[in-house]
């Protein structure tokens, strides 16, 4: 238990003055009384006058503050626990060798070296780890003044005195930044302030973001203040200023950038949807006047016409075609459904069975493994299925029929379909530009442009990715992945 500071020093200073008492009155007892010179007394007496003086040299420290209180109760108890040691051992030998009417004052020193030696190893022992503790200490102190005089952060170490916050230290970035210290911290306010304060005094973190202008700008900062020390110390806090001004202009940028991607979005959305709706009239218009030409003037034309007219019909065929793929590339993301748990090897079976009629004429085979559950839209599911086997089917090699094969693959974060042709393959520099809207490869003879970039929009929406390996004559693989939700 540690002892008030006052009861402290007066246990030592009674011990310091009842000593000194004795060994006065020796003094006086050799010199006075048995006629022993002066000199000889002196030395007989000059160690533990030494001691003495020593110890009221501690005492005059004690009494005027040089030591905290843990230190003064630490010294008050070792000096108590010497003091009674050494006298209880010394009365008890004395004691014992009276009892026994025969004093032998090498035992007396033999015993009172045994103390002395038990002593100086618990002292000895006491002080290394002090010493220790002391070389970890500086360490750490060490450790920590580079990071404070190095931190790329502005730090203040502060001290709360009544309603005031005092500097103590800055380190070089916060003068770099901020220059000259006071008593108020850059960018903030009365209420930030207050808050501070409160914080302190509970011992808790606090962390705020301002806007300050420095001789470099108007800059972000994130403040975050951080109480550190004893109980004794809990009105002390790091101040640590962070510079955030770069994050902070990118995401303002990053949201400025994404608001005029959903607004292009939205009016690329709306003039598809429009620009499709209104060329279906119109369009209905020519086909049905180039049919009643085809039908009503069949035969009574020559050959000539009746090939322009084919054109005709062809060319407003593939209109249509490209209409309506438009107006499905358009409404992706405006009239697609919830994303739920899908039996893509159902899914992949409907879509054979709407093949039908296109694997029966081209003479195709279709084959597929067990596919597996993901979570999607079933019918845009079934857009990248029909799209990607159609394809497949429509570029066969020139050798014989169309050989598709589906299969999947579970990955720990997403399922992987597959759709593998028997194809010419795709030339590297074609591959990436294949899911652009209008874009078609070498090997396309018919087609929109459409059906891939409509896969490629209906995987970004499920936040997939879809993407092409091929080999030059020997096939081509179109990859989907799905992430596991």
């Amino acid at each position: 238990m540690r002892l008030n500071r006052r009861v402290s020093l007066v246990v030592l200073s009674g011990i310091g003055l009842t000593l000194t008492s004795v060994l006065l009155f020796d003094v006086y007892e050799d010199w006075a009384v048995q006629g022993n010179t002066l000199g000889s007394t002196v030395v007989e007496n000059a160690l533990p006058l030494v001691f003495l003086a020593g110890l009221f040299y501690a005492v005059w420290n004690l009494w005027r503050e040089e030591y905290d209180g843990a230190f003064v109760s630490s010294v008050t108890a070792w000096t108590v626990a010497g003091t009674l040691t050494t006298a209880l051992l010394v009365g008890w030998v004395v004691g014992i060798q009276l009892f026994q009417n025969q004093l032998k004052p090498w035992i007396i020193v033999l015993q009172t070296t045994v103390v002395g030696t038990g002593a100086g190893l618990i002292v000895g022992h006491k002080t290394a780890i002090v010493e220790r503790a002391r070389d970890r200490s500086q360490r750490r102190k060490e450790r920590f003044e580079s990071l404070f005089e190095n931190d790329p952060a502005a730090i203040a170490d502060l001290r709360l005195d009544g309603d005031r916050f005092v500097f103590g230290a800055t380190n070089p970035e916060y003068e770099t930044r901020f220059g000259t210290t006071d008593s108020t911290l850059p960018g903030t306010d009365a209420e930030t302030m207050a808050s501070f304060r409160e914080a302190v005094a509970a011992g808790e973190r606090r962390t705020v973001e301002t806007t300050h202008v420095t001789p470099e700008g108007r800059k972000h900062f994130v403040i975050e203040l951080v109480p550190y020390g004893t109980s004794d110390e809990r009105r002390r806090s790091y101040v640590i200023y962070r510079d955030v001004t770069e994050t902070r202009e990118a995401e303002a940028e990053l949201e400025r950038t994404v608001e005029r991607l959903q607004r292009s979005n939205e009016q690329l959305q709306q003039f598809a949807y429009v620009a499709s709706h209104d060329l279906q009239e119109p369009l209905r218009m020519v086909s049905s006047y180039v049919d009643l030409l085809a039908s009503e003037y069949e035969g009574e034309l020559d050959d000539e016409a009746d090939e322009y007219i084919e054109f005709a019909v062809d060319g407003a065929q593939r209109m249509q075609a490209m209409i309506d793929d438009l107006l499905e590339y358009s409404r992706i993301h405006t009239q697609g459904q919830e994303f739920e748990e899908t039996d893509a090897e159902a899914v992949l079976e409907r879509v054979l069975q709407d093949l039908e009629l296109l694997i029966e004429e081209r003479g195709a085979t279709v084959t597929h493994d067990d596919l597996p559950t993901v979570v999607a839209d079933e019918n845009q599911l079934g857009q990248i299925f029909q799209n990607l086997v159609s394809n497949a089917i429509e570029h066969a090699s020139d050798d014989g029929p169309a050989s598709v094969h589906v299969s999947a693959e579970e990955r720990p974060d997403a399922v992987v379909f597959a759709v593998d042709d028997d194809g010419p393959g795709v030339p590297p520099d074609q591959r990436e530009r294949l899911f652009e809207i209008f874009e078609q490869s070498s090997r396309d003879d018919e087609g929109t442009g459409i059906g891939l970039a409509i896969c490629q929009r209906i995987v970004n929406r499920h936040e997939g990715d879809i993407w092409i390996e091929s080999t030059d004559g020997e096939g081509t693989t179109f990859y989907v992945s799905f992430p596991k939700r």
